[in-house]
């Protein structure tokens, strides 16, 4: 069974042209999937037997086409096509909700995110391999032949390390979040490597705000995905060495850099507050006014809101008031 797969997982139907040596002159969208996928069973995330594409599969798919094409190169990569088009390799079986069987029967190419979730559940994998994925062992091994056939000695080192980020930042999150579920006042500083620290933090920041603007309320997730919203520590790291969720805020990029420059911040009651210098001459700070009095959007779990002492912290050292 174990090399029927590896033979399955070494000849996926791929795209040969427009590819370099990192990726052995083939496109990377299916093994750069099947290796996220990989990572949410090791993350014990996969406990039926079905792959939904949902965010946490979209950014480790996003995080692993980082480490073979750096933003830099210009190369995006979408989830959606690999999604959708490994169902012609034979072990990969998307199901689809009532009303679109014949769609996902027909040679209609969808990429889409959004598309594909209206008209599939998710997918579903042959059940051998799915008792196969459910091994340690087994996992090891598909994953040493996705990377060794469909990349380059230099690129399968920045995979492999990818691995262990995403698994370690997976489980680092959990305990952050467990942690403050149970209401510890602090989360203290962890023996942590910090890219999976800052992995982590974000993990847990944007799971907790549902990729949703603390101050603005967007929420915007791509294709790829890429979420329009970052993890931003109250107090810095740098001053309180502190992960704990309520220590952090998701916000957009916009929001990020207000809230960062003092422009912005909340009362104890968490009601945003604007500085006046954002109506100096010649700002236009435009929607950003509008936010004065609004409530902070939390997350769902009252547990995670934010620490009032982080938040005063912020307003008292960081907040500009004239």
């Amino acid at each position: 069974m174990k090399e029927h797969y590896n033979r399955l997982f070494r000849n996926l139907n791929s795209d040969k042209r427009s590819w370099d040596e990192r990726t052995n002159f083939r496109a990377p969208h299916k093994p750069l999937l099947l290796l996220a996928v990989l990572d949410r069973f090791d993350e014990g995330q996969v406990t039926t037997n079905l792959i939904e594409l949902s965010p946490d599969l979209g950014e480790l798919f996003t995080l692993y086409w980082s480490r073979v094409f750096p933003p830099q190169t210009g190369k995006r990569g979408n989830i959606a096509m690999p999604f959708w088009h490994l169902q012609n390799d034979k072990f990969w079986h998307l199901l689809p909700r009532p009303g679109f069987e014949a769609l996902v029967a027909s040679s209609v190419k969808i990429h889409s995110v959004t598309r594909i979730n209206e008209v599939c559940f998710g997918a579903k994998l042959d059940d051998e391999l799915y008792a196969l994925l459910q091994t340690e062992n087994g996992r090891s091994e598909l994953r040493h032949t996705l990377i060794t056939t469909y990349f380059s000695e230099q690129v399968q080192e920045a995979l492999l390390a990818q691995t262990a980020v995403n698994v370690a930042a997976f489980v680092y999150s959990e305990e952050l979040l467990q942690q403050a579920r149970q209401q510890q006042k602090r989360v203290k500083e962890a023996n942590v490597a910090e890219p999976v620290r800052d992995q982590a933090f974000r993990r847990a920041i944007v799971r907790a705000y549902d990729h949703r603007c603390a101050i603005c309320g967007v929420r915007i997730l791509t294709a790829d995905g890429h979420t329009a919203v970052a993890a931003a520590h109250i107090i810095p790291w740098s001053v309180s060495h502190n992960d704990d969720p309520r220590n952090g805020l998701a916000l957009c990029h916009l929001c990020h850099w207000t809230f960062d420059e003092g422009l912005v911040t909340f009362s104890d009651r968490y009601q945003v507050k604007t500085s006046p210098q954002l109506v100096n001459i010649p700002n236009l700070p435009g929607h950003l006014l509008t936010f004065a009095g609004r409530g902070l959007i939390g997350p769902t779990e009252e547990t995670l809101w934010p620490f009032v002492d982080s938040i005063r912290w912020h307003r008292q050292e960081v907040f500009r008031t004239r």
